[in-house]
């Protein structure tokens, strides 16, 4: 196996699900002889293990080629536990939950109106709001100008990596309807980040500026002190935005925080908890056990996904750092 980059963490390849699933992992040369020979032969269910054998992570240089094995693996007539109330949750929410309602208390100083949007995300704004709302509070101390809308549509990100393009398609054009009113996007999940800044402004007639949360952190204003490890986000990193851990690590140290190095490495958390969780489980539990350090004071994160993990795996394993994310740490 020829890995993209060096081996980061001794003992531990790169690809987060060749290191849980070796048995089950197909390798970049695979993958184009798969996608190369399509045509020739059909997937069964029994498939579904190495088809879906991927995080997304953005490691290697197959990504979309193993996005459109998943889409085949659906289109030769298979499927997989969740696949119907995935499509059921679309139908009814544009949502990968069986709801749309978002459980944030927004701030009242965010304004009706804005040429700014910030678009938080369905896991932002349902599964972890106290998250959502340390970010909102942080844009408003910082004076950003933005809006956010009472109700959002899914980026479809979680639809794209399971194989349903379709349904993709349909979330990106409604998406895109909404967006025209707007100057800036500003994202608080780099899913949607990537989706909009490198697939969706293809489609928009007008010009829109897409940014991350990242662009916006600053230095606390208040002396900060302990010792903190970052989950830095494959979803930057491997996607065209090398050196934002380097802004993250300068604005957390510039607080007072004395930053922890611990290597690079996936959290599990890059298609979002389905498919494949049996080896999500297992990359979290691998992280965990990177973090649980006792020069540690916390572990933190600028990603909903990463968040989401680092917050529920934290306690399972009942490691010593605690989990805070990085808002609450520079608010």
């Amino acid at each position: 196996m020829v890995y993209t980059v060096k081996q980061r963490i001794e003992g531990r390849k790169n690809y987060p699900t060749d290191e849980t699933d070796p048995e089950n992992f197909l390798s970049d040369e695979e993958v184009r002889n798969l996608i190369d020979d399509q045509d020739n032969f059909e997937f069964t269910e029994e498939d579904f293990y190495k088809v879906y054998n991927c995080v997304h992570c953005g490691e290697c240089d197959t990504e979309d080629y193993r996005i459109k094995l998943k889409e085949k693996y659906l289109e030769d007539g298979n499927s997989f536990e969740g696949l119907e109330e995935m499509k059921e949750y679309f139908e009814k929410y544009r949502s990968p939950y069986p709801s749309n309602t978002m459980r944030i208390r927004k701030p009242p100083e965010i304004p009706k109106e804005s040429d700014t949007l910030l678009f938080m995300g369905c896991l932002s704004t349902i599964r972890i709001p106290r998250y959502t709302e340390h970010a909102l509070n942080f844009l408003l101390k910082q004076n950003i100008d933005f809006t956010v809308l009472e109700t959002e549509i899914c980026c479809g990100w979680h639809l794209l990596v399971s194989g349903l393009r379709e349904e993709y398609e349909t979330c990106k054009k409604e998406n895109i309807e909404i967006f025209k009113k707007f100057k800036k996007i500003i994202c608080l999940c780099p899913a949607c980040y990537d989706l909009f800044r490198k697939d969706y402004v293809n489609e928009m007639e007008d010009e829109i500026k897409v940014e991350y949360i990242a662009d916006y952190l600053k230095p606390s204003e208040d002396k900060k002190d302990g010792k903190i490890a970052i989950q830095h986000l494959c979803q930057l990193k491997n996607r065209g935005r090398e050196g934002v851990d380097k802004l993250v690590n300068n604005v957390l140290f510039k607080s007072g925080y004395e930053i922890i190095d611990v290597p690079h490495w996936c959290c599990g958390g890059g298609s979002g908890y389905m498919g494949r969780t049996d080896v999500i489980d297992e990359i979290a539990k691998k992280r965990m056990r990177d973090f649980d350090k006792e020069n540690i004071d916390f572990i933190t994160t600028y990603c909903p996904s990463c968040w989401w993990i680092l917050a529920r795996f934290s306690k399972i394993y009942k490691i010593k750092p605690r989990a805070k994310d990085i808002f609450e740490l520079l608010l």
